[in-house]
């Protein structure tokens, strides 16, 4: 099992702090990570994340803050038949499309030892389907 971790960066950078600790709960499962990568020419990037996303079973998207990049990226992948985590902070918003799409598990949380707990416990359900 293979999962691809994203996140917005257009607006801010904020939430790639986040990364390296999505990371590490998701490698303590036993699953396989792809982190997407920050530059690139454009056609770079759509190759080599499209690519990546073909490899993967399932995308962790952090979704609290909108973003292009990654609503594409949640797009394909349901396109590609992945199971999708969407993280968002609470007081954030996420569209109803999100909420309605199949095979989508939505994780609010309030901190990062919140988010840590939640998603540790979503992924538990897939270490089990292995």
């Amino acid at each position: 099992m293979k999962a691809y971790i994203t996140c917005p960066v257009s607006h801010t950078k904020e939430r790639l702090n986040l990364l390296p600790e999505i990371e590490k709960i998701v490698r303590e499962k036993g699953i396989d990570t792809f982190v997407f990568q920050i530059g690139g020419e454009p056609d770079e990037i759509f190759r080599r994340d499209y690519s990546q996303l073909k490899s993967c079973d399932m995308i962790i998207a952090e979704v609290s803050e909108r973003s292009h990049g990654v609503g594409i990226e949640i797009g394909l992948s349901f396109c590609l038949g992945l199971e999708r985590i969407l993280l968002h902070q609470k007081g954030t918003y996420v569209t109803p499309l999100a909420h309605g799409m199949p095979k989508t598990t939505i994780i609010e949380y309030g901190h990062l030892e919140d988010l840590k707990k939640k998603l540790s416990s979503v992924l538990n359900k897939y270490c089990s389907q292995k």
